[in-house]
């Protein structure tokens, strides 16, 4: 609560910022709050504005419907931000659910979605992913909301606002910790071409001070989109710069935005993973930015991504978290000297079988994997319980197996796990 007052109170001058459809009424201003959890960005407050303060004791968590979602509290504030009891204000607070739903799919592709999928295969000769090539990036997780009110309310000095079929659009759309975000861009040295990123900078930062650094690499559903789907599309970015993550480990956090398939299945990569090493190289020259303790993270083709990037510097990372993705394990042997934590779903049966094979192959060269598996369904407290009784045991390589689920269902919890973010920031070069 204390996050969302804090992006919450700047929002008293939004009264100039008005939607046609609710000019001529009551409401002078309607904001939707955001966050991003592991399925995605979304919506989690509204907050209306009105011309005149409405009575607390006249709402009810049926006096507006927001389309799409439950909501499940309504009371006004005489401030634009949560609270725990309402009090008469000019200001009406919807609190609405958002919660992680572990069966998400994507959207489903439009008639011209399919078509421009059809054109790239016929380009590429065949279906199927290829590094270099664009998805469309038409992953989209959306911020907005629509607000109805359903049920007479009254102003503090008992006039009746009667209920209505007006639609009230958000006017202004804030997303929590996403939005702290500042947006860059990097050119290559080798190609000339640009890549934008994402950059998380701790607020009280102080050059005299060394900061870890985490890299996010987002997987192949948001490539050549903008360059804030990577922070919208799952918490793989801003899970670390959370106030209360942030408050156990300070880091800058980077996450760029690929235009193209970083990696595919068949093991080829793109040059984008060279400009990113580059990248990593450039930020040292202008943060203060610890070289002991770089780790890199992501999911699906960001996890190939990163075990592409091992391979290849593998004197870079102090420790890689890899999120249900997979790499030919033949190859992967070099990495047992590597600080490594796997996770993948029973039900991901490429990621899990793959990256077993590689598990495997480091024990048979002499190193000792700790190896569980965890039902996903358990709160994140009790998740970290679990990484913590397996970060107990000592050991630099680490497998865990998520009951069940599917391919994309690993990130929507892998990235919430307070004791898996311990173990990342306990490894130095």
């Amino acid at each position: 609560r204390t996050i969302i007052t804090m992006v919450l109170a700047g929002f008293l001058g939004l009264a100039n910022a008005q939607n046609t459809s609710i000019t001529e009424g009551h409401v002078q201003s309607a904001t939707a709050i955001s966050r991003v959890l592991g399925d995605g960005r979304k919506v989690e407050t509204v907050v209306l504005q009105y011309d005149t303060p409405i009575r607390n004791k006249s709402l009810s968590a049926e006096s507006f419907k927001v389309e799409g979602k439950d909501v499940t509290r309504i009371y006004a504030n005489n401030a634009p931000e949560r609270a725990e009891k309402g009090k008469d204000g000019q200001y009406v607070i919807i609190e609405v659910k958002a919660e992680v739903d572990l069966n998400a799919r994507p959207q489903m592709p439009s008639e011209a979605d399919k078509k421009k999928k059809e054109e790239r295969d016929r380009m590429q000769g065949g279906p199927g992913l290829r590094a270099g090539w664009s998805t469309g990036g038409n992953d989209s997780y959306p911020g907005n909301a629509v607000v109805t009110q359903t049920k007479d309310i009254k102003t503090s000095k008992g006039k009746s606002y009667k209920a209505n079929e007006t639609q009230i659009e958000a006017t202004t759309g804030q997303c929590l910790v996403a939005d702290d975000f500042r947006q860059e861009e990097f050119v290559s040295p080798y190609t000339g071409q640009t890549l934008p990123y994402n950059i998380y900078i701790p607020k009280d930062y102080n050059p005299a001070e060394k900061y870890p650094l985490v890299l996010f690499i987002h997987d192949a559903g948001v490539a050549s989109g903008d360059v804030t789907h990577t922070l919208y599309q799952g918490n793989g970015a801003t899970s670390w710069a959370e106030p209360q993550t942030q408050a156990r480990h300070k880091c800058i956090v980077v996450a760029p935005e690929y235009p193209v398939i970083t990696v595919d299945d068949n093991w080829n990569y793109s040059h984008h993973l060279d400009a990113t090493i580059a990248l990593l190289k450039d930020l040292q020259t202008r943060y203060s930015i610890d070289p002991k303790r770089i780790y890199t993270t992501g999911q699906s083709m960001g996890c190939m991504s990163s075990i592409v990037m091992m391979l290849k510097e593998p004197d870079l990372f102090a420790a890689a978290l890899l999120v249900a993705g997979k790499w030919n394990p033949s190859l992967m042997g070099p990495l047992d000297k590597q600080n490594i934590w796997i996770i993948s779903c029973e039900g991901d049966v490429s990621s899990n079988s793959l990256q077993g094979q590689a598990v495997e192959l480091w024990r048979s060269q002499g190193s000792n994997v700790t190896e569980a598996t965890w039902d996903m369904t358990l709160p994140q407290e009790q998740l970290s319980a679990e990484a913590d009784k397996m970060r107990a045991k000592g050991n630099h390589l680490l497998f865990t197996h998520l009951t069940g689920g599917n391919h994309r269902a690993t990130w929507f919890v892998a990235y919430g796990i307070a004791g898996v973010q311990d173990w990342l920031f306990e490894q130095h070069k």
